[in-house]
């Protein structure tokens, strides 16, 4: 993985900052005690023994969560073109019957995913679909003691422990993410290295091997409001996703926030770039190159179309940065994860926030409950 910050129109040295800021940032998010670096080492015996077991025996693995329960399973299967794991993160009653008459019944695993146990569309989906789904076809993945998991016990279904100090958000690189991937086939173990690889690098304290501290430190220094992550790579829409809430609900806090765009190229050079040409110059667009491409006649024309969105927005004075990944594969996607997690850690020791709670959502919580409660 590389990165140009060739089109930033300032010298890097003006943008990453110093030995001493990073030290401090690096102690900082040491401070807060988050674990989701840490978690990289945790043995995923459990999860594959699980999985060899039960990979032939179920045809689709359903996941019911949403927000970080669930973004980030997507974001896995879509990665690796997997049809077998879908996740269900909707109340919508005609998206709910789809999945229910696209699905074998008795052939499919339903592992219900909520840190706390609480969470109430999760929970919805869960009571409305038991009566029809056998007990032995239910999987819980949650906090030790929460009321999903005693439900999960007390039905005898396999239920899995999410991690202490990972909130949903990061908690993709754990069972959240890694059960219901191995479960359809796809190579956790892989994912896992390219994470540790990437690890290695948004750990260090030098300024030059810190890709995150660098990213971060772009951001930070330009200051715009909209992020751009714009993936010239099909393979990563549903990526976008994911760090879109990474972003958004790391960072609005405070009544300051960034707003992330998720885009793909390059297509969305027809929705968004008419806008980042000629509207406010209020974007960071970070470009996402697979430079595999190249080797195809027609990846050769979307990263020429790349490099001319890219420059385009340099010659009006327009920041813009380039990471390039060498291929779409397990080892990538880890890489990418830890790269944009870590990212956001620093951003939130830069600007002195919390980037691991979100207490904004909880009062829509709170009314929700009301009015359900005074229409009963």
């Amino acid at each position: 993985m590389k990165f140009d910050f060739s089109n930033m129109g300032v010298p890097l040295e003006e943008l990453f900052g110093t030995q001493e800021e990073l030290a401090q940032m690096l102690e900082g998010f040491s401070a807060k005690k988050q674990n989701f670096l840490q978690v990289l080492d945790t043995s995923c015996t459990e999860i594959l023994s699980f999985a060899e077991k039960n990979h032939e025996k179920y045809e689709k693995i359903v996941v019911l969560g949403v927000g970080g329960s669930a973004l980030g399973a997507r974001m896995i299967a879509e990665y690796f073109d997997n049809e077998k794991l879908i996740v269900l993160d909707t109340l919508d009653p005609h998206a709910v019957e789809k999945v229910l008459k696209s699905v074998p019944i008795a052939k499919t695993l339903w592992i219900v995913v909520s840190k706390s146990g609480t969470t109430l569309e999760t929970m919805t989906l869960k009571n409305v679909l038991v009566p029809g789904i056998p007990s032995a076809n239910w999987g819980v993945i949650s906090e030790k003691g929460s009321p999903l998991t005693e439900w999960g016990n007390a039905i005898g279904c396999p239920v899995f422990e999410m991690p202490e100090n990972i909130g949903g958000r990061f908690s993709v690189l754990t069972v959240v993410g890694l059960l219901p991937a191995a479960l359809s086939g796809i190579p956790i173990e892989k994912i896992i290295k390219g994470a540790q690889k990437m690890r290695e690098h948004v750990s260090c304290n030098e300024v030059a091997k810190n890709f995150a501290w660098q990213l971060a430190s772009v951001i930070e220094s330009f200051g715009r409001e909209n992020l751009v992550h714009w993936a010239y790579c099909s393979a990563l829409k549903e990526f976008g996703m994911w760090w879109r809430q990474l972003i958004a609900e790391s960072l609005g806090k405070e009544e300051r926030g960034i707003t992330p765009i998720p885009a793909i190229g390059p297509s969305d050079q027809h929705s968004l770039l008419q806008l980042l040409i000629e509207g406010g110059d209020n974007f960071l667009s970070i470009f996402v190159r697979d430079t595999s491409l190249d080797r195809s006649p027609l990846g050769k024309i979307m990263n020429a179309e790349l490099r001319a969105t890219a420059q385009s927005l340099t010659e009006l004075g327009r920041p813009s940065c380039i990471i390039d990944i060498s291929s779409r594969n397990a080892d990538t996607l880890g890489q990418l994860i830890v790269l944009w997690e870590m990212t956001v850690a620093f951003l939130g020791e830069m600007r002195g926030i919390n980037a691991f709670n979100q207490p904004g959502v909880e009062r829509g919580k709170i009314l929700t409950q009301e009015f359900l409660t005074a229409e009963k």
